[in-house]
């Protein structure tokens, strides 16, 4: 019976997670229906409210790479579409830089190692991503949604070609924006020294800040400054957020090496550990900076809802949730 019970041991692990995903999806998607409603009930009211179509409620979703942003995101969209309620997904990865604006970026800080490759605050195009948000808020005709794929280039990526992009079907209810650093904010001055001041440290054991200290303060102040863009052109626009949060910024290398893991398995193209180690230790100095005043001031965000705007999910390092509560 031991070989029995043994291979059936996936299948019940396959089954727990798929309802722990279902949980997830079920209680986030109750989190926008309130939000949705409060804010149809507050445009509703507005003096100078007289459209059929008012704007969508946006939500901002934000959680470490590997978290599980895109199977949250897909799942909320069958979820909220089940219910007639129109929306649209995509995320801060489909605004990239061009190849060629990257490859600009590169050469202009050729000194900023974090800087050579997308990811990092700066290789966005935060006009784009502003733009697009501003057309579906306006919720007046169909909107192109843009798109990048990672694969071209040699594994460089590009944009894809707006003829390709996803156009939406008017009207709107509800966006939904992701992103790893999306909602990261702009140390000012002060909170910027005492950065450096915990970087530059002398080693004692501790762990903290060990992510950044491969980087010069200049380097580091680059993409802090970085992010004043997104918390000036983007972030007014999100009513409410989801934060997937972590305790241990270190786990998005163990997940992403799950993700290597299996693209081996099936035979396609995946990072060696090495390459995967580079390439995840280039992100890990943005949380290192910005997770700290994300806990303590929470996200940027419209305004136009009453408090809390925030639903924060505490994950484990098996992407378990181990508490709910809302923020802010």
């Amino acid at each position: 019976m031991t070989p029995v019970l043994s291979s059936l041991e996936p299948v019940r692990r396959s089954r727990a997670i798929q309802r722990a995903i279902s949980s997830r999806i079920q209680r986030t998607g109750d989190f926008i229906l309130r939000k949705l409603a409060q804010k149809q009930s507050l445009l509703s009211t507005a003096s100078n409210e007289h459209t059929s179509c008012p704007a969508p409620l946006v939500v901002g979703i934000n959680g470490a790479q590997g978290s599980g942003k895109t199977t949250l995101v897909r799942g909320l969209v069958a979820f909220l579409q089940e219910r007639n309620i129109s929306t649209v997904g995509f995320s801060l990865d489909d605004i990239y830089l061009t190849q060629r604006e990257q490859l600009a970026l590169a050469k202009a800080h050729r000194d900023n190692p974090l800087l050579q490759f997308r990811g990092q605050a700066g290789t966005h195009d935060v006009g784009l991503g502003h733009k697009t948000l501003t057309d579906l808020l306006r919720n007046s005709s169909a909107v192109s949604i843009p798109a990048y794929d990672k694969s071209l280039n040699g594994g460089y990526g590009d944009r894809v070609p707006q003829s390709e992009w996803q156009m939406t079907a008017s009207p709107v209810d509800v966006v939904l924006f992701e992103g790893w650093s999306l909602g990261f904010r702009a140390l000012d001055d002060r909170e910027f020294a005492r950065f450096i001041d915990m970087v530059r440290r002398k080693p004692d054991g501790s762990v903290l800040c060990k992510h950044s200290r491969k980087y010069s303060d200049q380097n580091l102040r680059e993409i802090n400054e970085n992010l004043e863009p997104y918390e000036r052109l983007l972030y007014p626009l999100i009513d409410a957020w989801i934060y997937m949060r972590v305790s241990d910024v270190d786990v998005v290398y163990r997940w992403r090496k799950e993700q290597e893991d299996e693209l081996a398995a099936t035979g396609r193209p995946s990072l060696s550990d090495k390459q995967l180690e580079d390439f995840v230790t280039r992100f890990l100095p943005a949380y290192e900076m910005a997770l700290d005043k994300l806990d303590r001031q929470g996200f940027v965000s419209s305004g136009l809802l009453p408090a809390p705007d925030t639903l924060r999910i505490h994950l484990d390092l098996e992407r378990n949730v181990v508490a709910w509560d809302h923020k802010f």
